[in-house]
């Protein structure tokens, strides 16, 4: 696992120095990725995956469809020694405006929205460790809705790093770092 995780981190420092040309995002193009999420609750990086594929050319950008799926839980402990359990499960619809037209193209901003549903697990581990299945009305399955923005940095033609950051309901606020492949 340290072999695979050191040749990628190689890979991606030795295409961040290559001289070649650096495409921006056009229509037809996919993005496929994933990224460590970081939320205020919990110690526990959020998991995601994102594809996006490109529309069509609007303006200065292009107008990008996807979908995205997060995976996050955390527990913590009450006074008592009771404890509490939340795995949260995330599958949505993403639309995005890319700004592609800034500079060389390697640094290309986006704002967006995101619809989907999110699915709460809660729970409840009482003082003689019985798991009990408690609703916790601070977390609700349902309806999820996001807006995010962000930016993409292009190591390569082909290889991006991005960053974003997204606020909605279900008080899932978070910052995301990963990497995309375009192809």
């Amino acid at each position: 696992m340290l072999r695979r995780t050191l040749f990628v981190i190689a890979a991606i420092c030795a295409l961040s120095f290559s001289d070649s040309v650096y495409s921006q995002l056009k229509e037809k193009d996919n993005m496929l990725g994933g990224s460590l999420g970081f939320w205020a609750k919990g110690e526990t990086p959020m998991f995601g995956v994102n594809f996006e594929s490109q529309i069509t050319q609007a303006g200065i950008g292009t107008v990008g469809l996807g979908g995205l799926f997060r995976f996050y839980q955390y527990s913590f402990a009450y006074g008592n020694g009771d404890s509490r359990s939340y795995s949260f499960s995330s599958i949505g619809f993403q639309g995005n405006y890319n700004f592609n037209q800034i500079g060389d193209g390697k640094f290309v901003p986006f704002i967006g929205a995101v619809i989907g549903y999110n699915y709460v697990n809660t729970t409840y581990t009482d003082v003689t460790r019985n798991g009990v299945y408690i609703s916790d009305i601070s977390y609700r399955s349902g309806a999820w809705i996001w807006g995010q923005t962000g930016f993409r940095y292009f190591f390569s033609p082909t290889v991006a790093g991005n960053a974003r950051v997204g606020f909605g309901n279900h008080d899932f606020n978070t910052l995301e770092l990963g990497i995309d492949f375009k192809f």
